[in-house]
């Protein structure tokens, strides 16, 4: 069945009216179903993917300051659910669910699309892990007393600011090739995730017609 958007002066007799839920289920349960991955494996594969970068980019962040705090085994566990596991499974979720949507519903135009795609990882694989891990790991800190403030009232915010700066001067690099990473990782996902849709819609007008001319030779074949 191929499925087109269009106006309601514009639909054809005959054709069957989808809402927009309905068009994402189908295309998604045909996706899945796709006998050949390859040929569709930025739309079956593409989120996994970009979801494990942000467990990697999320993980080294979250070790360079229990390493840098002296956290040693404590709280690691506490600490891996919410900065690493949380945004990895957020990123999949917003990635399939506005990124993928997008694609299939054909609803914003490519550069919006990719530019989407690299805004979601951005704030699950960098922004999220490196406020939350800068927050988690200086509270684990502090009951630890390996690190402590010695500021009182408004100058705690001065102290502590100047404190996350200094410690963090060693991970700036690996944050700006983390940076460069997720954009071009989530541009190429998103650019051949919509090559696969466009393939797919071809692949589906094409069966569509083969249809329609097996049906028009039956017919000539029963006049005969």
């Amino acid at each position: 069945m191929y499925i087109e958007k269009g106006k309601p002066e514009e639909i054809p007799k005959g054709a069957i009216r989808l809402t927009r839920d309905e068009v994402q289920e189908y295309m998604i349960d045909l996706i899945q179903k796709w006998p050949n991955t390859m040929e569709l494996w930025a739309l079956k594969h593409g989120n996994p993917i970009l979801s494990s970068a942000v467990v990697i980019s999320s993980s080294v962040i979250l070790n360079f300051y229990r390493k840098k705090l002296q956290l040693r085994n404590y709280g690691r566990f506490t600490l891996f659910l919410p900065i690493v596991l949380v945004p990895s499974i957020f990123d999949q979720i917003y990635q399939s669910s506005m990124t993928t949507k997008s694609i299939i519903l054909q609803e914003d135009c490519p550069i919006c699309i990719s530019t989407q795609s690299m805004f979601i990882q951005l704030g699950t694989g960098i922004v999220y892990p490196w406020l939350s891990t800068v927050g988690g790991t200086h509270m684990f800190a502090s009951k630890m007393n390996t690190y402590n403030l010695k500021s009182k009232g408004p100058e705690v915010v001065k102290e502590f600011a100047l404190h996350v700066m200094k410690i963090s001067r060693p991970l700036y690099n690996r944050l700006t090739a983390f940076v460069i990473g997720h954009v071009l990782l989530s541009y190429m996902i998103s650019h051949y995730q919509m090559n696969n849709f466009e393939f797919l819609r071809n692949k589906m007008l094409q069966q569509q017609n083969e249809e329609i001319e097996a049906l028009r030779l039956s017919k000539q074949t029963s006049y005969k």
